[in-house]
């Protein structure tokens, strides 16, 4: 899946996982994505970026621990995975969030990018491998 990186985040159907919990929180994710990518386009985007830094890691840590908890719940086998691939994420996140804070790192382009891959590949391939196991266990 993939979008040209000019073309504005919205929510859009084909992201969901069709569980109205999670795909609640994915939207608190396209919606930041979106205040990004609006923000660079006018010229705000050094503004928004170190609080979007904050939220993100408030986002992730909620997020990630809600979503395992109830893989865990219902018995998901390809729980650890899954886990090490938001590990992996979160660490992405605070490399990106360090380089920003050591001026290594002065736009918003690598954080869009970042949040975009996040999007399109996390959410729209792996959590939606779970998606079928958790719809088949009743979770809707």
């Amino acid at each position: 899946m993939s979008l040209p990186f000019s073309r504005l985040i919205q929510w859009d159907p084909v992201y969901s996982v069709h569980v109205p919990s999670i795909d609640g929180q994915h939207r608190v994710l396209v919606s930041k994505i979106r205040e990004l990518q609006e923000a660079m386009l006018e010229g705000r985007g050094g503004e928004v970026v170190r609080p979007l830094f904050a939220a993100l890691n408030k986002y992730t840590k909620y997020h990630f621990e809600y979503e395992e908890q109830l893989l865990k719940k219902h018995g998901y086998a390809e729980l650890e995975a899954h886990h090490q691939q938001h590990a992996s994420l979160i660490a992405q996140l605070h490399e990106l969030e360090s380089k920003y804070a050591g001026g290594q790192l002065s736009a918003g382009a690598p954080v869009l990018q970042f949040l975009r891959t996040w999007l399109l590949d996390h959410i729209g391939e792996h959590d939606k491998q779970y998606s079928t196991f958790l719809r088949a266990q009743g979770v809707l």
